[in-house]
């Protein structure tokens, strides 16, 4: 699509900003951060079906427009991707304290917590898990504009934030489509991310550098479907999920009823 056709296709209204140059299938950005980020967000994210410009808050710009493509995020096998990582999951819980091998490795407070969680309750890889039951309530778009102003607690920058329009068909394909600037897998992330959407009515609505925020209108609600879920968040490799700071069970048990999930990568 032509430089002028993506510019005549993006909403009224804008901010200062511009198209990413070279960004396919497109990236919009503000120039500066702006007030009252929630409400210019919504704005876009009402009429993001009738352009196809998908609004994502970002705390500080964190995606260069270099991403990959719908096509690419179609041929990835999400619960293939999950049982590779599965693999690695059990090869690196199989070396964490108290083995010997790597005693020396870990701060003792960060080793008591490795020795002290158990784990997810699964033998084996479980597959993914089942879809939620709609919840009763509001739809996923709007639970999405309801968790744009509990994310933007978490914002280091609180009530500013860069907004960005990503030219895509769901905002699950917004981090690998946009090229965020990440140490997260993005393009086996979106495509996780697509049966989230499917699965739990997810929506990608922010981003905090290397920290990535998915409001969820049907997150599970019993403590085993919480657990089959929490293990899947894991088997992303995120940072905060895999260094020991909760206990597994610990984490499941949170994911009942939390209708925003957060994930950030080192």
């Amino acid at each position: 699509m032509s430089l002028d056709r993506l510019l005549d296709g993006l909403p009224g209204g804008l901010p200062p900003g511009r198209l990413i140059p070279g960004s396919s299938p497109g990236l919009w950005l503000s120039d500066e951060p702006v007030v009252a980020p929630g409400r210019l967000w919504a704005r876009y994210q009402a009429q993001q079906w009738r352009t196809g410009w998908l609004p994502v808050l970002m705390a500080w710009p964190c995606a260069d427009g270099a991403g990959h493509t719908a096509e690419e995020i179609d041929a990835v096998d999400a619960g293939a991707s999950l049982r590779e990582a599965w693999s690695s999951y059990q090869e690196a819980r199989s070396l964490r304290p108290p083995h010997p091998a790597i005693d020396e490795v870990w701060p003792d407070e960060t080793a008591a917590l490795l020795a002290a969680d158990p784990g997810p309750p699964f033998t084996r890889f479980p597959g993914l898990a089942a879809a939620a039951d709609p919840h009763p309530g509001p739809a996923p778009d709007a639970v999405a504009r309801a968790a744009v102003g509990q994310m933007l607690h978490y914002f280091t920058t609180r009530f500013i934030a860069h907004i960005a329009l990503v030219r895509a068909g769901r905002t699950a394909d917004i981090p690998a489509l946009a090229g965020w600037q990440t140490e997260a897998p993005a393009l086996d992330l979106s495509a996780l991310l697509r049966t989230w959407e499917d699965r739990f009515g997810a929506r990608v609505i922010g981003f905090e550098g290397s920290s990535v925020f998915v409001s969820v209108a049907s997150p599970p609600l019993s403590s085993a479907h919480a657990a089959h879920v929490a293990l899947e968040h894991v088997l992303t490799g995120a940072s905060n999920l895999n260094d020991g700071t909760f206990p597994f069970p610990d984490y499941a048990e949170a994911l009942r009823g939390e209708r925003l999930w957060s994930f950030w990568w080192d």
